[in-house]
């Protein structure tokens, strides 16, 4: 039997603390240099599925990845783009981020998958630095006037049961804006692949 669950209520009540796990065992993977490293790994019980949360962290050109695959739970393409746009917030600061929706969503074909997108924006947290207070003040991490823009996406894989939502991340200088091809060429180069 396939259960339904909304997206935005399914990804506030996923905490992932438990099970690293090693990459090789991971259920999706991504185009090489999609982004640098390796994927922080980890799974956990879900209502009784296992999701599995694979994390690119952010690399020296300012990318990062997330994807949480969800097995033997259907989540249905939302159609809440304000609700998506949270799914991609960086909580690392405390200071006002600016969030905001970018590019309504769509859905098409991308990866052999149906995949519903959206492209959101918030002011991206700047890296602590020494020599430059600004970024550290207080003890606090603090946002910047670069924008960290994100294609937000979910997809129900087509070959078996389950979900996949994520989000690619870029910061852009200030003012630099991704139209909608761009966005959509950031997700095809990602090249994800649900493993058999």
């Amino acid at each position: 039997m396939v259960r339904r669950l909304a997206l935005p209520v399914m990804c506030a009540a996923i905490a992932f603390s438990v099970s690293a796990r090693a990459a090789d065992d991971a259920p999706v993977t991504i185009a090489p240099g999609a982004v640098d490293g390796e994927p922080d790994v980890s799974t956990r019980d879900f209502r009784g599925h296992t999701a599995w949360k694979m994390s690119w962290y952010r690399d020296a050109q300012g990318r990062e990845l997330e994807i949480i695959y969800i097995e033997d739970l259907e989540v249905p393409n939302t159609r809440r783009p304000a609700e998506m746009v949270k799914i991609m917030h960086d909580p690392s600061s405390e200071d006002d981020p600016a969030l905001r929706l970018e590019l309504e969503g769509r859905a098409e074909p991308i990866w052999g998958l149906d995949v519903f997108w959206l492209l959101g924006s918030e002011r991206a947290v700047m890296e602590p630095d020494p020599s430059k207070p600004e970024t550290t003040e207080g003890g606090k991490l603090h946002r910047g006037d670069m924008r960290r823009t994100c294609a937000v996406f979910t997809a129900n894989p087509a070959q078996r049961t389950g979900t996949l939502i994520g989000y690619y991340c870029r910061e852009l200088a200030p003012g630099a804006k991704v139209d909608e091809a761009g966005a959509r060429q950031w997700l095809q180069a990602l090249k994800v692949k649900l493993q058999p």
